[in-house]
């Protein structure tokens, strides 16, 4: 399988000024929205539209950033009918596809809650690199 292309379509973010400092904790996922066959083909290959959401909750209620978008990818006629064929009966994606699918939704809405978190001075959703005073 080969990613041709991730684009975004909506980026959202809010801070709750009125939240209380302390602990907080940062629910990341990811989910496959849609799969749709895309108007492209090559001799013996289709593509595919994967429309995906990635979202940040900030608990407690401190708040939230969402990424929504498509990965677009072209693959074999064969297994664009077999990923098609899954989707449409079970609402499912084959492992072996799903894992790369997500890892490429993960990759880009982890980039761009990290740059909205900063500008709307929310934590960080992964943990940046610190230097450590040696001994």
């Amino acid at each position: 399988m080969t990613i041709v292309k991730i684009n975004l379509h909506k980026v959202h973010a809010e801070r709750d000024l009125q939240a209380k400092g302390g602990q907080v904790k940062i629910n990341n996922t990811a989910s496959i929205k849609n799969v749709e066959e895309m108007e492209f083909s090559s001799e013996g290959k289709k593509g595919l539209r994967f429309t995906f959401t990635f979202d940040c909750d900030y608990q407690p209620n401190l708040g939230k950033i969402a990424v929504e978008g498509q990965v677009l990818f072209v693959e074999s006629e064969e297994n664009v009918k077999t990923i098609l064929d899954s989707w449409n009966k079970d609402k499912k994606v084959p492992q072996e596809y799903m894992e790369q699918i997500v890892n490429a939704v993960l990759h880009k809405g982890n980039i761009q809650a990290v740059k909205i978190s900063e500008e709307v001075n929310l934590p960080s959703p992964l943990p940046l690199p610190k230097l450590r005073k040696t001994a």
